[in-house]
């Protein structure tokens, strides 16, 4: 009787061991490998959480800037074609009752700026009140632009008799204006 009960004993204990092998071990290793898995998808899931606020607080950032943006892409002329820009100053001038000439000036020497500047000169003969009203204007637009140089001369009584002033008089001024704008 005492084989009998060793016998059992042992072939529990052998059917345990092997229950334990094939049965729980892989079930533990199972529970190991999915919480792991779990874990990672956790660490995953916060990482998109906060990508997703994050992208959130962009869109809500460039719905706040996005008026300064368009205010800043219109300080720069389009360097290809400045059109734009010098329908501008002859609209300006207009407005101040000036008669312009507006050239391009060519660029002398490599220009070492962040942005690219085209120059511009402009002529003009006018009352001096009138020039300055233009010069006023032409700062405050929405131009990123910067005098070069200023000339300003007071028209002579020789100079009245010419016919290309005669509709002139003696306070009015020749002023001449180089300027720099930047492109995009």
């Amino acid at each position: 009787m005492k084989n009998k009960i060793n016998l059992s004993l042992l072939i529990f204990i052998i059917l345990s061991i092997i229950l334990i092998y094939f049965d729980i071990f892989p079930i533990l290793k199972e529970i190991k490998t999915n919480s792991q898995d779990l874990i990672s998808k956790k660490q995953s899931l916060l990482f998109l959480e906060r990508k997703i606020e994050n992208l959130k607080e962009f869109q809500a950032l460039c719905l706040e800037i996005q008026p300064n943006l368009e205010k800043l892409d219109k300080l720069f002329i389009d360097s290809e074609v400045p059109v734009e820009f010098i329908s501008f100053l002859e609209k300006t001038a207009e407005d101040c009752g000036l008669a312009v000439g507006i050239f391009p000036t060519p660029i002398l020497k490599e220009v070492k700026e962040t942005w690219f500047p085209l120059f511009f000169r402009i002529s003009s003969t006018a009352s001096f009140p009138e020039f300055l009203k233009f010069l006023e204007k032409l700062e405050s637009s929405v131009y990123l632009t910067e005098i070069q140089s200023l000339n300003i001369a007071r028209l002579t009584e020789t100079e009245l008799k010419s016919k290309e002033f005669e509709k002139f008089s003696l306070g009015d001024v020749r002023a001449t204006l180089s300027i720099k704008v930047y492109t995009k």
